[in-house]
């Protein structure tokens, strides 16, 4: 059969561990190493992953994701090898991809990107993640658009592609996509491991939220030549920009590479606060010179700088998305250019959260529990007087409020309170409203 295109469609395999027969079905996708086919399982939906050429040290790494158990909920890991009494060859069982997800790609290329918390969510999913395959001993080594989808409607995130995973230090089966690949692996001075899929996973998240590259700027662009005696393959262009000379097109000292004129990337940019775009100055000068844990950005960094933009999320007169910078309050909107009226805060001990409808108290923000999902309070709309908003008790237990000048009262569950300046205790912590 070697060499031979051999038709899975209604083939039976097994599944070593637990012995079970799969009927393959409908064929979802194909790559350089093999073929994803649909397949049910006791009646769910699942997928296999077929390859034609495999070598014995790659299905051995398989084996070893599949015992050690998939780290985090967002990765769609193999579950168990398949073989076939008629082919040679081997593949794992995953989790089938819901069809409502869609490529990181396609997100980013949309005229319209989803609200910011829906964007800021989907972040911090993927940082997450990655956070708990870390933790775990293992690296990613491709993270890449191919390989994260996104449902932007729930702000959820699939993983695919897992076999590219493995332990830091072990065997390279991947190294990477070239605009994902950290410095030292262009370079190959180093093989992908946890601390370069930090670089990864930060280019990722300059995409997501600034729609280009952060290394793709004026001098990139200049170093492009059909000219015979200065033109360059784009293997030694890749090489200089990506790996031996990159230089931030935001970078606070070296302004040799800033965004190309008209380059959507800079009025992105200027959108968010400075305590953002720090983490994102912070990954793309000392950590594309220093590869190590100290220069890297490491994901709890970013997952913290992630949970308070969300606190920061607001909207300016104009009704545009903006964001409150507690270190410029001058800060124009990109929309009217005006300074945006700033909004009712709510004071907790550890954060401050902008009362702007769509915001949520978490039990995160009063405990620091890392519940950043469940909402105790939401904030909304006020039913009857426009510009104004009201927070909503939706959590279990009463909270004790106390405006300023007025008695104490109970919000129970499910009531909702007029925002104004007061004292609310939460139970496990008490916030403070400014207006």
């Amino acid at each position: 059969m070697s060499g031979q295109q051999v038709s899975l469609l209604g083939r039976t395999l097994r599944m070593v561990r637990a012995g079970t027969p799969v009927v393959v079905g409908e064929r979802l996708g194909e790559g350089g190493q093999g073929v994803v086919h649909a397949v049910t399982i006791g009646g769910a939906p699942y997928a296999v992953k077929w390859y034609r050429y495999a070598s014995p040290e790659l299905r051995r790494n398989i084996e070893a994701l599949i015992e050690r158990g998939r780290p985090h909920r967002d990765f769609c890991w193999p579950i168990d090898l398949v073989t076939s009494d008629e082919l040679s060859g081997f593949g794992y069982v995953m989790p089938r991809l819901d069809p409502r997800f869609t490529s990181f790609a396609q997100l980013v290329a949309r005229p319209q990107q989803p609200p910011f918390r829906v964007v800021i969510t989907i972040g911090r999913h993927l940082v997450t993640a990655f956070e708990a395959l870390h933790a775990a001993g293992l690296c990613y080594r491709d993270i890449s658009f191919g390989n994260l989808w996104v449902d932007p409607d729930r702000a959820e995130v699939a993983i695919i592609d897992n076999d590219n995973c493995g332990q830091d230090g072990g065997e390279v089966f991947v190294w990477g996509t070239l605009r994902f690949m950290a410095p030292e692996v262009v370079r190959r001075e180093a093989a992908p491991t946890s601390l370069t899929d930090l670089h990864s996973l930060a280019v990722f998240l300059f995409y997501l939220f600034m729609h280009g590259h952060p290394l793709e700027g004026v001098r990139t662009d200049k170093s492009y030549s059909w000219a015979d005696e200065a033109h360059r393959s784009e293997t030694d262009l890749a090489t200089l920009h990506f790996g031996t000379e990159p230089v931030f097109i935001f970078d606070p000292v070296d302004h040799s590479n800033p965004p190309r004129p008209g380059d959507p990337v800079s009025v992105w940019w200027s959108l968010y606060p400075r305590f953002f775009r720090s983490v994102f100055e912070r990954a793309f000068t000392s950590g594309l010179r220093d590869p190590s844990g100290l220069g890297r950005v490491p994901e709890g960094v970013w997952r913290r700088a992630l949970v308070r933009l969300a606190d920061c999320v607001s909207v300016c007169s104009c009704q545009a998305s903006v964001f409150v910078d507690p270190d410029d309050p001058g800060l124009r909107c990109w929309n009217c250019k005006q300074v945006p009226p700033r909004p009712p805060m709510l004071q907790l001990p550890t954060c401050a959260v902008a009362l702007t409808p769509g915001a949520t108290i978490t039990p995160h923000h009063l405990s620091r529990n890392r519940d950043y999902d469940t909402a105790v309070a939401v904030v909304e709309n006020h039913p009857s007087r426009p510009g104004e908003v009201v927070l909503r008790n939706v959590g279990r237990t009463p909270w004790t409020m106390t405006p300023d000048g007025e008695a104490s009262k109970i919000v129970e569950p499910d009531r909702r309170l007029g925002v104004r300046p007061m004292v609310i205790d939460f139970g496990p912590a008490t916030g403070k409203i400014i207006v």
